[in-house]
Formats: structure tokens, sequence, C-alpha cells
């Protein structure tokens, strides 16, 4: 039989076990919490665009043979499973065991204590693999990730197309060095290479290991006793090392065997051979001799690589397959597959059962089904080729929608055979280079010009599948695709996903990177431009010259593909309050002129925190390198020496980018994504304090610069010239240091982090010297673990990075510190600081508890931290807090019993991820006398906790002053993991009466229900569909406020509500239902009386469009009390006004960029206090 050699080609990655894969499946802020294994994992993608209808996705993974490499490229499948002849390999060539590495399960028999696990094992009499193999790692990655999806994603499978399979044994191969044959030794010596002595003690060794290492040793070629006694052989190199993996795959040949002698022709390249030989295979290497008698003579594989030394080795180690390959077509193995409409747990299970069989370990018999490494070659065009001509055969999933569809491309290497059947070694392999086949790249990464037609081909193909509609993710598996080993291989898969219109190629590289691209790119297919926050607006007032300022991101902006923002300032229609015309000023655009031609060194003022200057106290320092503590400089520097360069990167260098020659990642513009972070206009001070020092101060800065103030994740927060919106200054949390340089890697736009997520706020507080200040407080949300605050009274005076710092007052941290999305509020408090900052530690946090913090708004000590559950009042912390539930307290709202504006808060109110409403008491000047009181626990009709994560409204009870106390309302909801997009809970809104001197929790069912009921568009013939409500009376002697169910299941309040003329002001979002064709979200806005959380006694809503609210806006007799907004994700509104009209315009942006203004009466049911701080 003629003997063949196939390389592995180019290694892979592994997968992470996938019992740990809801762990995997989510990018999460490192380093991880220590203390805690409750963990919510909050995806670092935004979530607010999902698929409408089921995407289709084919996966198309390559299965040559070189699949069946290890994540380092050698070959081991079938290895330690050798006869009873050859057990004696299993000390050198053919080992039985391997250590198994970090994050890999192996698939059928689980590592031992010591970490190692068997190659093989006997499964139903067959031999199955059991190793790390980039096939193995593959399978369970690609079955991993079908199990998370596939409720929301329809998926097909297919590989190469193959034909002829037989089995083969297969032989490891060393060759000896350059310059000589084997040496035998059992003392190395440094700068050689040496291996295990595969005929090491052969004289007692299994019978066919005895004779041919006999022969060897006889052969005059070496010292017999050398052979039999030394622990070493001296080699040159390796058919295992990364850049050869390689095996030779053979029916029967020695055991161990060397050939030597003449080489014939000297080399496999030119003059001897040319790429046209190698096109039609028809290059060979002989040697005159073996010993003892086997195969002299080998050809190349679609690695290109034939062994050419003096001496070449050959061992056994295992088994393997070989076949031929369709160099025009593939093979769909499972047919578009989904889970259905309205997936259950059964119809999941069905769908996820039909990929099983074909992504079990390979095993030895031809018999079994699994998805073997058969493929001599790549044949990656005829794949491509395949995937079209599938795609465009595929109806929908059932819903009667388009569904998008995509190809994800999983191979371990680089097309070797192109459509007309001719073989070509891959790019930037020995083979390559010796047979001068090359490829340039243009500036942005897309194939220039190449003499490879294997490449051109695919290049090709990509092209066409992006012309038809389908993009074509690439995933590069292992070491040789890994720009880090392999730029010239990377290059190219990178210029193969430009081509497939997806940007960048994923390099998985690690054994949970491969889950990690797979999630990645999942959630891609559902990105898109959008805006997710509200709009800021220069005055509530309208009139000539109101302007709004809107941010929004895109997750693929070009010409770079990657994640970008902007800022952007409108015109208001002074009669209406609609945006018009174009953008006055881009901040992007202004940012990327700032910042070239050296403006990001020398223009650009940036500061950051050190903690530390100061005696270890802290700082604030110039955003410069010299200025950073030597921990900063190293979290900017982990793996290399960069760090400098990386900062200037930060700061706006764009001559270190890919497409300027560098290695950093290219930028579409330097202005991160904005996602949830709010932008917040600050003009003249205008806090409700009536103290002759506070309005010295409004007098003196009634003048001064109108500012914005909002977080990108950039790493930044940024300060924008609210009149010309040129960038005056920004700053970098030290709490975001940790993943600053993954914003530099080109493969950042495939693994999306936040930085600065969250909003902003801004208070005017008085010192304890009696000075008042205006004081901006921020948080990361899912960017960071610190709450960091700024002296922003004369923005117009911070002219320099020095003067930057010295604004900086401080950045907090502490152990019980979660992901910060509880947003900082100032108050005026009783204590001795005057002022206070409170916020929640967030989520995520070490110990998974819901804390309470309140800090001196100058120096950031802390004044109190109250541990909500271990301090509760009014019940045991068994019965108000769950510990194998994720907990954390989110933003905070803030009251005064008397409903005084400007005077010292008396109560906190917060809401946490298990539902708990809690009421602080802060009213005392001794906080250690501050009560903690469990409010109220959110469930919903099955009892099921319903989480929180918006701040709650205060105001005085409707009957204040004859009924004491103030009512709570909030509303329930969580958007933070990628399964909330899927959940189908019902949520609620709430208004909980904190009432004087009770002691007890209400219970859902000491509250006046209200029921909603939706009249559709359809059935009204109005613009939209609209909710209706009921009004039903409370009796406030024995009830505790009302509730009201959302109707539509998955529907939830996760922006933040607010309390306008008496109503509960919210926006209601929901993700798309699984038979919906609509695009992304569709969401509400939600307007109910405050009183009873029922409907208005009047018309409070333009139900019919003809601006005019008035007795024609009833329906079915019912003042409606929500309106549809359409498709897209919706923002919480921004009230301006009144109009010309005198009504209210409430401004909505959506996630596409555009926005709904729904007007409302500027009138109120009656005469009342509205006192809210937030």
């Amino acid at each position: 039989m003629m003997t063949r050699q196939r390389r592995t080609g180019i290694g892979f990655a592994g997968l992470a076990a996938v019992a740990a894969l809801l762990a995997a499946l989510t990018h999460f802020l490192l380093p991880a919490n220590a203390g805690s294994s409750v963990i919510l994992p909050i995806s670092q993608v935004p979530l607010t665009v999902s698929s409408p209808v089921h995407p289709q996705v084919l996966i198309a993974m390559g299965n040559s043979e070189s699949m069946d490499g290890t994540l380092s490229g050698a070959i081991m499948i079938g290895s330690g499973s050798l006869a009873s002849g050859l057990t004696s390999l299993t000390g050198s060539s053919s080992p039985s065991t391997y250590a198994v590495p970090a994050g890999f399960t192996p698939p059928l028999q689980a590592a031992d204590v010591l970490g190692n696990a068997p190659y093989t094992v006997t499964q139903s009499g067959n031999l199955a693999d059991n190793g790390a193999s980039r096939l193995n790692i593959a399978k369970a990655g690609i079955q991993a990730i079908i199990q998370a999806y596939m409720q929301n994603t329809d998926f097909a499978l297919a590989t190469y197309s193959t034909s002829g399979t037989s089995l083969y044994t297969t032989w490891v191969y060393y060759m000896s060095p350059a310059a000589s044959g084997f040496a035998f030794t059992s003392t190395q010596s440094s700068g050689n290479r040496y291996v295990a002595n595969p005929c090491l003690g052969y004289l007692t060794a299994s019978s066919t290991v005895n004779s041919n290492c006999n022969a060897i040793a006889k052969s005059g070629l070496y010292t017999a006793t050398a052979v039999s006694t030394s622990l070493y052989m001296q080699i040159g190199a390796s058919s295992d090392d990364a850049n050869i993996n390689d095996v030779l795959y053979s029916g029967s040949q020695a055991s161990i065997y060397i050939n030597y002698g003449k080489v014939t022709p000297s080399t496999p390249y030119p003059p001897n051979y040319s790429l046209a030989n190698y096109n039609s295979g028809t290059i060979n290497i002989s040697y005159a001799s073996s010993v003892p008698s086997a195969n002299q003579s080998t050809g190349p594989t679609n690695a290109g690589f034939v062994p050419y030394s003096p001496q070449v080795m050959y061992a056994q180690r295992g088994f393997g397959y070989g076949g031929s390959q369709s160099a025009t077509n593939g093979n769909v193995l499972v047919t578009m597959t989904t889970a259905g409409t309205v997936p259950t747990t059964s119809s999941i299970s069905t769908a996820v059962n039909k990929f099983v069989p074909y992504l079990a370990p390979e095993t030895n018999s031809l018999q079994t089904s699994e998805i073997k490494a058969v493929a001599g070659q790549a044949p990656t065009a005829g794949l491509l080729a395949k995937a079209q001509s599938y795609l465009a055969s595929v109806a929908s999933s059932g819903s009667g929608c388009t569904p998008k569809q995509y190809v994800v491309l999983i191979s371990d290497g680089l097309p070797t055979q192109d459509l007309n059947g001719a073989s070509w070694p891959p790019l930037g392999s020995a083979a390559a280079l010796g047979y001068g086949l090359t490829a340039t790249f243009n500036a942005d990464g897309s194939l220039g010009t190449t003499n490879d037609q294997a490449l051109t081909d695919t290049i090709a193909n990509l092209a066409k599948l992006k012309s038809a509609g389908i993009n074509t993710y690439v995933i590069g598996l292992g070491a040789g695709v890994d720009p880090t080993v392999n730029p010239q291989a990377a290059a190219t898969l990178q210029a193969m996903a430009i081509a497939g219109g997806t940007g960048s190629y994923y390099p998985a590289s690690s054994p949970s990177a491969l889950v990690s691209d797979l999630n990645n790119i999942l959630i891609s297919v559902q990105s898109g431009s959008l805006s997710t926050t509200a709009a800021a607006v220069n005055s509530t007032t309208l009139q000539n010259g109101s302007v709004e300022y809107q941010s929004n991101f895109t997750s693929s902006d070009t010409p770079y593909q990657d994640w970008t923002g902007n800022l952007i300032e409108k015109a208001l229609n002074p009669a209406t309050g609609v945006p018009t015309g174009a953008a006055l000023w881009s901040a992007q655009s202004l940012l990327d002129t700032k910042a070239s031609a050296g403006g990001w060194s020398s223009s650009r003022l940036i500061a950051t925190w050190n903690p530390t200057l100061n005696n270890g106290s802290g700082g604030g320092a110039p955003f410069q390198w010299a200025s950073l503590s030597t921990a900063q400089q190293g979290l900017l520097q982990p793996a290399d020496t960069q760090g400098q360069n990386r900062l200037a990167y930060l700061r706006g260098n764009s001559a270190l980018e890919q497409h300027n020659g560098g290695s950093f990642r290219n930028r579409s513009h330097i202005l991160g994504d904005i996602v949830d972070s709010q932008p917040a206009y600050v003009g003249a001070p205008s806090a409700p304090y009536f103290s002759a020092s506070y309005l010295t101060f409004k007098q003196a800065q009634v003048s001064r610069q109108p500012m914005l103030y909002g977080g990108a994740n950039d790493g930044m927060l940024h300060a924008f010239n609210a009149a010309t919106g040129a960038e005056q200054f920004a700053f970098v949390p030290n709490g975001v240091f940790a993943n600053l340089q993954a914003l530099s890697n080109p493969l950042y736009n495939q693994n999306h982090l936040f930085f600065v997520d969250g909003s902003p706020q801004i208070g005017d507080v008085q010192f304890a010297d009696g000075t008042w200040h205006t004081l901006l407080v921020g948080g990361e949300a899912a960017g960071g673990k610190t709450v960091y605050a700024m002296d922003v009274s004369n923005p117009q005076s911070l002219t320099s990075e020095s003067a930057l710092a010295s604004a900086t007052l401080w950045e907090f941290s502490e152990a019980d510190m979660g992901l910060g999305y509880s947003e900082p509020q100032i108050a005026p408090v009783t204590t001795g600081t005057g002022f206070a900052v409170f916020f929640g530690n967030g989520y995520n946090s070490p110990n998974n508890k819901a804390v309470l913090y309140a800090l001196n708004p100058k120096t950031g000590q802390t004044v109190s931290k109250i541990d909500l559950c271990a301090t509760v009042s009014n019940t045991t912390s068994a019965n108000a807090c769950n510990s194998s539930l994720p907990q954390g307290l989110s933003t905070v709202a803030i009251g005064n019993s008397d409903g005084l504006q400007g005077q010292a808060i008396t109560q906190i109110y917060a809401g946490d991820l298990q539902g708990n409403l809690w009421a602080v008491d802060v009213g005392n000047a001794d906080t250690t006398k501050w009560v903690v009181r469990l409010l109220f626990q959110a469930r919903d009709a099955s009892g099921n906790v319903q989480a929180i994560t918006t701040a709650p409204l205060v105001t005085l009870h409707p009957n204040y002053p004859r009924l004491q106390g103030q009512i709570v309302m909030f509303g329930t909801g969580q958007l933070l993991t990628s399964t909330d997009l899927s959940s189908q809970q019902k949520q609620t809104v709430y208004g909980i009466w904190d009432k004087p001197g009770n002691t007890s929790v209400p219970a859902r069912g000491n509250l006046q229900s209200q029921t909603l009921a939706l009249v559709t568009a359809a059935s009204s013939g109005l613009p939209q569909d609209v909710l209706t409500d009921t009004s039903n009376a409370i009796d406030w002697s024995k009830q505790f406020g009302w509730y009201d169910d959302l109707l539509v299941a998955g529907q939830r309040i996760v922006t933040a509500p607010q309390l306008l003329n008496g109503a509960f002001l919210a926006t209601l979002n929901t993700p798309p239902a699984a038979n919906s064709c609509n695009a992304g979200f569709t969401s509400m806005l939600l307007e109910l009386n405050f009183q009873t959380g029922g409907a208005f006694i009047q018309p409070q809503l333009d139900v019919n469009g003809n601006g005019v609210i008035n007795a024609k806006d009833v329906v079915n007799g019912s003042n409606p009390v929500g309106v549809g907004l359409g498709t897209g994700f919706s923002s919480a509104p921004t009230p301006i006004g009144p109009n010309k009209q005198n009504q209210i315009v409430k401004l909505i942006t959506q996630s596409g960029g555009q926005q709904v203004s729904i007007i409302d009466p500027n009138s109120t049911p009656r005469r009342l206090t509205w006192w809210q701080l937030q």
C-alpha cells in the first residue's frame, strides 16, 4: 500500500467543560470573584438588539486529517492502544495518558487525581479518542453552543465531502540533526534537542520492539549498546513540532524503523521540484536504505512537509483515517434544524439530539457515524460553495419570516485545494516559502495579490456568500493560525473574514476560546447600530434655541467593522419638541480631528486616579506614563513592553494601528461606543437650596460654560463643551485599568468589554469648610467596581492635566463592591458632612451581598456602610435574602418624609436582584442609629422573585398630610445576561406605602390590584396599540398600595421610571417572541396614576395623533395609560416643555436612533408636592 504523510496542519484551542457553559458563554470582567460561587453571567455585549426570527447558522467544520492534532498539533489519536508486541512504546512514541489541559473535559473518561487521562479508551468494542484533539474540542464546543442557543437559533452542520475512507496506522517521525545522523546518549547538552529513546531497554522490551530495535542496533549506524542503554536520542526536529504537525499514515510498516543514506532529490523544492509539481501531487523524496526493511519514499501532505534530513526514524503511535475529498462540494450532515417557533424543553432536546451522533469522539470503526478527520487536503472553497447552494434552498423555520443566514467556518488551517482539485501549500509554511507561494494584503486587511489559487477561490466564494446576504464568520483553531505564532496564516484568515463580511477572524487558541468565540458570534448576528440611552436637553422649557443631545453606538462601523460611539446635538422644534434637521455637531468627528496630527498628546486633557499617591490614599494624576503607578503600568503591558505605546493609543494615537503598519487594533473613530451611559447636561447651578452662601455660589456661576458629561467604552468619562461639541477633558477611572489593554487588541471587536458604562450624576454640595461645589459622581456599570468624584464647578478653568488631576477628588472601592450598576446619588444629610453620596454595591460582589454606602462628597471617606440583609430590623436575614441566588443593591432613591426640597433627607429606598425593596431611615445625625427595614418583596403571582434593577420613585402619600408617609413606586425586570432575552416571566409595577410605624412586610395580597388591557390598533383604528387600566379604589385602612401586572410575558422595566405631574412614567420593553417577524424589541410607554396605579380621570395621552388631548382620546370608555412605540428598544423618556400648547413633550430615543415624541397635558390631577431627586 502506498504510504502517505499527513500533517496536522494548524493547531486548535479547546473547549471549557460543558458543565461550566454558563460561565463560559459570557465575558466576565476579570478577575473573577473569588469569594462567591453565585455569579450572574452579566453580558459584556449589549443585549438590546436580538434576532426577531430564528437566524439560520450553518456550522461548516473542516475535517481534514489535521483535526486529529492536539492543541500544539501532535496527532495522538489512538496513542497507548498498541498491540502487545508494541507496549514498550508507551514510554516514548505512544504514551497512554496525557495531562489534561486547563478548561478541557475529556469526553469519555475523566482525569485521575493527578490530572491525567487516557488518550484512548475502549467503548462498545471500539477504540475511541479521549484526548484533547482539535476534533474533540471542536465537537464539544459546537454541541455546547447548539445546546445553549437552539431555543432561538436554527443550526445545520456541514463538513468536507469525502469518500474512500480507510483506517490507517500512524507513526510519529523524528528527523536527525541537519549535518549528521541520530546520536544516542544519556546526557543532554545545552542547545541540542532530545526525545525519549524509543529503543531504550529493547533487549527486554515487547517482542516487536525488540526485533525492530535489534535491527537498528546492529545496522552499523550506531553503537549497539548506546541504542539499548541511552535514555535519549538527539534529533533536529519532530513531526510533533508545532511548525510540522505531521504523522505517517500507512497500512503496514515496521513498528520502529530508520530511513537513511542518499536522499533523492536532496530537497523537495526548486530546482528539484516546481510549484506545478506540488499542484499535481508528483513530489516524492526517497532514501537509499531503511532498517529494518520498510517504506523509503514519501510525498507532501496538505501541509506541504516532506522530511529530507540525513536520517528519519519512524515510531508507531496510534490510528487515523485517510480518504479523498471533493474539491467543489461539501457534505451537509445535519440539515437546518429548529426547536420550533415556541421552543419547549422537549423540542430543544429533540433538535440537539440530531447533532449528537456526529459530534461523538472519533473511533477506529468505519461503521460509526461520528465526524472523522479524513480529508487529505482542505478544499475550503468547495465547502463554501456547498454552504451557499444549501442555504439558498432552506426555507424559514415556520414563522413565515425571512431569516438572516450565516456561515460559521471552523478551520485548523488554510485552504490547500482549489476548485480544480490542485493542491497548494498553506501560506506561511516552509513549503509555501520554498515554492514561492506568496500573498499581499491591503491596508484594511483584505487580500491584495496572491499566486495561491486555493485562497483565491476561497475568497471568491466568501464574496459570493456576502453578495447573497450571507455573512461568514471565520474561526481559526490553534497556534498555527494564531497571529503571535504564524502572522501570515493569521493575515490570511483575516482577509477571509473581511471577504465574508465580518471584519475579523476569531482565533481560538485556548480551551475556553472556542465556546467564547462561538458565543460572541451568536450575539454578533443580532448586533447593529443603536442608541439605548435617553436624550439630554439644554432646557426643560421649549423655546427658540432648545436642543437635544443624543448618544449612540455601532458594533460594526466603517471601514474597520469596529465598536464606535457618537454624541450629537440636534435642534428641537419649539412648537412640538420634535428634533429637526441634521446634527448641529458631532462629538465623534470633532474628537477625530482633535486627536489627529499629534493632538492626542498636545491637545487632549486626560487624567486618571493613581491609588498610590498621597501615601496610599490616592490622588488624581495626568494620564501619562510617568504619572501612573507601577501596578497601572503593569496592567497596560501584561505580556509585552508596549505599555507606553498602548497609553498613546488610548489617548488617540492612530499611528500605531495596523493600517498604519502598527500592531494595535484599527479604529474607525477615536470615541468609543456609548451604550448605557446617559449624557448629563450641566449648565448654571439650579439646586433647590436657599442659603445665602448657595445663592452667592449660584450667582458666581450663572454664566459658566454648559457641559455634557458621559461615559464611553473606550475607558473614559468624556466632558464635552455643550455649545461646540468639542471634548474639553476626559477621565480614566482606575477601576477600568485591568481591561484597558484589551482595547488595543486586534481581536477586541469580537470580544467587546464594557468600561465607563455608568451614567454620571451631578449635584451641588457644600463642603465642611462652607464652600459650595458642583460635584460629578459616577460608576462603570458592567465595566468596573469603583465610584469616582470630580469637582466640575468651573470646567472652563481645567486647562491643563495637572489642573484636571487636582479636580479629581476621589475614587472609591471596597471589598463588598460589585459591578457598578447602582448609580450614585447626592443628597443633603443631617450628619456632620452636610451632604453624602449614596449608592449600592451593585452586582456580582465578592460576598454576594446587598450593601448600602454613604460617602463624604469631598474626601470619599465612608460615612456609613450597611449590609442590609445582616442588619434588617423588621424581619430575619434568612427571610430577606437567599445566599444561593445572585444578590446586589441597585440604584437608590432618596426621600424626605415631609416632602421638603433642599432639606436633609430622611429615607433611602432601593431594590435588589432578589426583589427586595429596602427602606433605610437616615434622618438621625448618628449613622449608627440608621435603621434598615424590608419594605416589600416583589413576587409574581406564582411566588417567583421579580428583580428590581432600576431606582424606585418616591413622593408623599396622595392623602398627605392626613395620611403620613411616602409612596415608593418601581417596576421589575432584568436585562443583564443572555438568558434574560428569552425570559418569559411576568413583571409588575408596584406602588408601596411606607406607612409610619408599620413593622410588618406587606405581601402582594395586601395591595390593590389593577388590571391592564391591550387594545390593538387593528381593533380600534388608532395609529398604534394602546393600554387601558382599571381604577379600583384603595382602602388605605387595610391596604398598603397597588400593583399592575404587565400584560406581555417577558415585558419588563429596565430603564429608569420617572414621576411627572402625578404619573408613574416608564417605558416597557419586550424582547421579540420566537414567532415574531418584528425587528428586535418592541416597546410601549406607560403612564399610571400614582394615587391608584390605575387610569387618570381625564385623558393623558394623545392616542389618535391629532396633537390635542381631549375626549377623542378615550378608548372603549377608558382613558388610556399606555401607547405603543413600535419596534425597537426604547430609552427612558426625557420630559421637556411646556410647548406652545401648554403640553409636556416626552422625547423617547429608540434603538435604531429614531426618536418618538409623546405629548401630555401640563397639568396634575390635584395640587400635590412632587419631590423626586434622581
